[in-house]
């Protein structure tokens, strides 16, 4: 049986991240279901696939610039913010670069290169503890695979089985959403990001993501609800702004999580850490997560280079300013998404600007 020192399940930017910067004092193993060593298949990810604002400072941060091959149509400068609740719209710059997700997962794992083992079209299925480490088992269509390892990260989302196979683990309070995506030909040119608050269907939002010849339409439902009568209801709703909705290509699912502050982030226990939204590092406000995940990878990767041995309490000092940034982005919960004071702010056009026809 082969011997890692830290196995990873996830290689999206969290644990592709962690692996890159492990790569060279410990033998990673990083695992994903996904078939990252073929050619690419557009494969399904629930993901707008948009590099925001702190996304970008997070490249920039590790010295990194997205290959050109990676983006695609349209580069979008404003956000069209539709506001059902107040009957009120606006436009509001911001830049938003537009990637293909999984060429975008492909280009940060390339850049772990031959240094770490990698196990695709893999599935993580379970550990078990042995002698102060682990026994993972894993399964692809050939075979099944057993390995031991010192550490295995969660690098593997919102509904992570590592955290869901943990003893100890209990529902957490942390607040889920199903995220239902849609895809549609882009029969009206559009070019821009739009938001849509609509408390009838979420206390979260909806958008619109035109990419590569398509639009996406997703929407954020509370777990509590039926996610899809929710999901055809805004789109029916939006007919009134001219979109239509009716013929989708493809559609996908996930759930995504929703921290209302740092107290609700869990980093793992023992020798099983979690990274990106699989630890609960996404922002409240805007789902954005590809920062956080980069981020929190780095900061597990920087507690295991500084000492193994005590690396939990290390993680939680080095991703502070990550847990802080989530109670941070909490001090603009109420200007998005309390309709009344978003109806004042919307209402005066505070921010906002006027295309020019």
């Amino acid at each position: 049986m082969k011997h890692y020192d830290v196995v990873i399940v996830g290689a999206g930017p969290a644990g592709s991240t962690l692996a890159r910067y492990l790569k060279e004092q410990y033998s990673v193993l990083l695992i994903d279901k996904r078939p990252l060593d073929k050619e690419p298949k557009k494969l399904v990810k629930n993901c707008g696939g948009l590099i925001a604002p702190d996304a970008q400072k997070a490249l920039a941060s590790f010295g990194l610039s997205i290959p050109k091959d990676i983006l695609v149509d349209p580069q979008m400068f404003s956000v069209n913010t539709i506001d059902f609740d107040n009957n009120l719209q606006r436009e509001y710059q911001r830049h938003y670069i537009n990637v293909d997700r999984e060429l975008y997962d492909r280009w940060l794992v390339s850049l772990c290169g031959d240094d770490i083992e990698y196990a695709f079209s893999t599935r993580f299925k379970s550990f078990s503890s042995q002698n102060g480490g682990y026994i993972v088992s894993l399964a692809n269509a050939d075979e099944k695979i057993e390995v031991s390892t010192d550490l295995i990260v969660g690098a593997d989302g919102a509904n992570s089985t590592v955290k869901r196979l943990l003893p100890s683990y209990s529902k957490e309070s942390i607040k889920r959403y199903i995220s239902i995506q849609e895809w549609f030909d882009n029969t009206t040119d559009l070019n821009e990001f739009v938001a849509i608050f609509d408390e009838e269907i979420s206390d979260f939002y909806s958008w619109i993501i035109p990419k590569d010849g398509q639009v996406i339409f997703g929407s954020a439902i509370p777990e509590d609800k039926d996610a899809t009568t929710y999901h055809n209801l805004q789109k029916e709703k939006l007919r009134t702004y001219g979109f239509d909705l009716t013929k989708a290509n493809k559609k996908e699912g996930c759930f995504i999580l929703r921290p209302y502050s740092s107290q609700e982030i869990n980093l793992g226990e023992g020798n099983i850490a979690f990274v990106g939204e699989a630890a609960g590092f996404i922002s409240p406000t805007s789902a954005e997560g590809i920062s956080y995940a980069m981020l929190s990878g780095y900061a597990l990767a920087k507690a295991l280079l500084t000492d193994k041995s005590n690396f939990m309490s290390h993680y939680d000092r080095f991703s502070k300013k990550l847990q802080r940034n989530i109670n941070f982005k909490m001090l603009k919960y109420p200007a998005m998404y309390n309709k009344w004071l978003r109806k004042i702010i919307l209402g005066l056009g505070i921010g906002a600007f006027k295309k020019v026809k």
